[in-house]
């Protein structure tokens, strides 16, 4: 191979540079052409020089050729030692992936010894002056670049694809919201279950009977409970009355008929003639401003341009979540109608004790919704008022119910099984809608004229107060509602059967079972669709601390802290 002739001071050629379009071609050729001979008596398998074949033109001298190595006689390796003063020489350096030597930047090796230029580096072997110089300015330019926030391709995929990588940790069709959810889940226990007694029961049917008559007891509100939203409720409303004289406070919704959750809002309506006359949005901002000066709240949420303009804040005391709404008294009116429902829809021989079959149903799909975000109409979910009356028209239709061949109160969880089936997997929401009115039926849509040909599977529920009002049709996200159902369904079903295998088998004397809080989890079937967070427990144990508070705070006769 001829000697290529020797460049100008200060000028390295184009073919010298390591990346350069003929120092790759060059490389490629001499790869497929060329083969490196084994060394005499090696057993070392062919290899192929990676190495960057550094012209001397550059002033970079080879080292003494290898003496016991696996290469002889050859050029397609050469090694090259580098004579700065910190002794670092290329075979230290870090190797590519590819089997490629990583490139030496040798104009960004500083000399800590002699020789220093002015800008703190040293000069570069082989190099110039002027070369090193232009270097030296080009990365002061990428750094100045990187200073005012662009960044390089390389650091832009390394970036992207830690992301990719990051994405891939969660599954983002496991049916949870947000984060929040998914820590949540996470979280989620099942209290309700100490205490009971698994064995003592002679099939699933009753196991899991027993478990949802616990877990409406655990959910339901407890006296503390209901006793410190009631503080709150005569707290806030003695707050409005001092402004606003001929205003009435009245609580309608959950809080009404005692159906909320541990983490459920308090629905209020103010009643006022002055306000009703009055400017809508102004007289928002004025109730806002009187709850933040009397210190039930810290901050207050202004929703003016809703259908049903309201006001939210958190209280000071128990950290409840209240909505106000001026003059709507079309929740007063539901209210009375759910309580009558629950007076009436008792069982055999439960007269004047409430319809516990009705409760059940109605507290385990609120938690299950709640647990899923699909509990709000505006994001598409069942609003309270739908899920009770899904739950009285599912028992209003039970053909075993109206025929009395069975007794509600005592099947609680074969009658949550047969809701989440009729529900998720059989009902014909296209065509047909639920009536509650003359004890239950299902009527035509297409009759009714509330067929609706681009929203096909929504949900029609005729409001028992206003027959031409169908109550759910803002949750246009019921699919999803629905959905659920038909998995939770799927999977009691499939729990059911597991534990009517481990009691056929404790039958048998097949099996050893240790009384403990852990296999009372393990052996719950409706934990393994619901189930209590961490924060729900923390909420309903400050309610005792609240009440302490309320007794100071009404003991002064103060309406603030």
């Amino acid at each position: 191979m001829g000697k290529s002739p020797s460049p100008k001071p200060g000028k390295v050629p184009p073919s010298e540079y390591p990346n350069s379009r003929a120092r790759r071609r060059d490389r490629r050729v001499k790869r497929s052409t060329e083969s490196t001979p084994l060394a005499s008596g090696s057993s070392t398998p062919r290899r192929k020089s990676s190495e960057k074949n550094i012209s001397s033109s550059n002033g970079i001298t080879p080292a003494e050729p290898l003496i016991n190595g696996s290469f002889e006689g050859s050029t397609d390796f050469i090694p090259f030692t580098f004579s700065d003063s910190d002794g670092e020489s290329s075979h230290d350096k870090p190797k590519k992936e590819n089997g490629e030597a990583q490139n030496v930047d040798t104009g960004s090796i500083r000399d800590k010894g002699k020789g220093k230029a002015r800008d703190g580096y040293s000069p570069e072997p082989g190099l110039s002056e002027e070369t090193s110089k232009s270097r030296r300015e080009k990365d002061r330019q990428v750094e100045r670049e990187w200073d005012r926030g662009k960044r390089d391709r390389g650091r832009d995929d390394v970036r992207h694809s830690t992301k990719r990588k990051h994405d891939l940790l969660f599954d983002f069709d496991d049916g949870y919201a947000n984060k929040k959810q998914r820590l949540d889940a996470s979280s989620r226990k099942a209290p309700w279950v100490t205490g009971i007694d698994w064995y003592k029961y002679k099939n699933v049917a009753e196991m899991l009977h027993a478990e949802v008559e616990t877990f409406v007891h655990w959910i339901s509100p407890s006296p503390v409970e209901d006793e410190v939203r009631g503080l709150i409720v005569t707290q806030i409303s003695n707050i409005v009355k001092a402004s606003f004289p001929d205003a009435r406070v009245l609580p309608f919704g959950s809080y009404e008929t005692k159906l909320y959750l541990p983490l459920g809002d308090i629905d209020l309506v103010i009643l006022s003639d002055s306000m009703a006359y009055s400017n809508k949005v102004n007289v928002l901002h004025a109730l806002a401003n009187t709850l933040k000066r009397s210190g039930v709240t810290s901050h207050v949420t202004i929703i003016a341009k809703a259908k049903v303009p309201i006001v939210k804040f958190v209280t000071t005391h128990g950290r409840f979540n209240v909505d106000i709404s001026l003059n709507q008294g079309n929740g007063l009116l539901s209210g009375k109608i759910i309580n009558g429902f629950l007076k009436d829809m008792h069982g055999i021989g439960a007269e004047g004790k409430g319809s516990m079959a009705l409760r059940s149903l109605v507290m385990v799909t609120k938690a299950f919704l709640t647990q899923r975000s699909m509990n709000e109409v505006y994001t598409g979910g069942l609003g309270s008022y739908s899920i009770v009356c899904l739950a009285v028209s599912f028992l209003q239709m039970h053909p075993k119910i109206r025929n009395s061949e069975i007794d509600p109160e005592k099947n609680l969880g074969v009658l949550v099984m047969e809701f989440f089936e009729l529900y998720g997997c059989y009902f014909n929401y296209d065509e047909v809608g639920i009536s509650l009115r003359d004890g239950g039926m299902y009527f035509s849509k297409r009759k009714r004229g509330w067929y609706d040909y681009d929203r096909r599977g929504i949900l029609s529920l005729e409001d028992p107060a206003d027959p031409s009002n169908d109550i759910s049709k803002g949750s246009y996200g019921f699919h999803k509602v629905r959905t659920a159902f038909a998995g939770a369904h799927g999977i009691l079903t499939s729990t059911a059967y597991l534990r009517a295998g481990m009691i056929n088998s404790r039958r048998g004397g097949r099996s050893v079972h240790l009384r403990s809080h852990e296999e009372s989890e393990d052996l719950s079937i409706l934990s393994t669709v619901l189930g209590i967070t961490q924060e729900t427990i923390n909420h309903r144990n400050r309610s005792s601390c609240s009440r302490a508070s309320f007794d100071l705070v009404f003991s002064t006769d103060v309406c603030h802290p």
